[in-house]
């Protein structure tokens, strides 16, 4: 098995099989105000901050709810999703229960918002408790294009980022945990499937399912 001497795992599409989550947000909240969600709708929002996106909606949409009414609203219905929907990738559950036999470290590293989700979605499925810490983006001051996050939470385990693996679903991640002097590994995701053929090139490690570190 893959055995680093300490391990930092990203959640949404690397842990958990949840990047489709607001696909299905949007279309549900939409269909309750009587609106039907399309492919240039998810389109256009994805790329969006929560405030731009909101006020996209109510335009869009001639919806009478305010943007933060929205942005609740959204978040109300995540946290149904990520404590009752979201499952775990195959084997990614059966890889940390046997990094933590072997007495690897763990940390979880992640921009899941809102943040409340993290602690919902770990207890869910029994992890909460493998990991030494979490640290989340908005505790550094530039995104996951650079190794803040992951520097962080290397020194909160007591580790050198060169004794420390990073598991990561999307490439400018990849390249962020790479610049930083960190092991990447590489977790397939379909939402990144264009980049995989570069998440294979940069990371040290790619895999297509987590039944491959075991």
């Amino acid at each position: 098995m893959f055995l680093p001497k300490a391990a930092i795992f990203d959640l949404d599409g690397t842990l958990f099989d949840s990047m489709g989550i607001w696909k299905s947000i949007d279309a549900e909240f939409l269909r309750r105000r009587g609106h039907v969600c399309t492919h240039d709708y998810t389109d256009a929002i994805k790329a969006m901050g929560w405030q731009e996106g909101a006020e996209y909606t109510i335009a869009r949409y001639g919806l009478s709810e305010t943007p933060e009414e929205v942005i609740q609203a959204w978040f109300d219905m995540s946290e149904d999703f990520y404590m009752h929907k979201v499952p775990m990738k195959p084997f990614a559950k059966e890889y940390l229960l046997a990094l933590r036999e072997k007495g690897v470290p763990l940390a979880v590293a992640t921009s899941m918002e809102p943040q409340a989700n993290i602690g919902n979605v770990l207890r869910a499925h029994g992890i909460s408790e493998f990991f030494q810490n979490v640290t989340v983006a908005t505790e550094v001051t530039r995104g996951k294009g650079y190794p803040d996050i992951y520097a962080l939470a290397a020194s909160r385990l007591g580790v050198s980022p060169s004794d420390c693996a990073v598991f990561e679903d999307i490439l400018v991640a990849i390249r962020g945990a790479s610049a930083g002097g960190f092991q990447t590994v590489g977790i397939f995701d379909p939402v990144s499937e264009g980049d995989w053929p570069a998440i294979c090139a940069e990371s040290t490690l790619a895999v297509r399912s987590w039944e491959e570190l075991l």
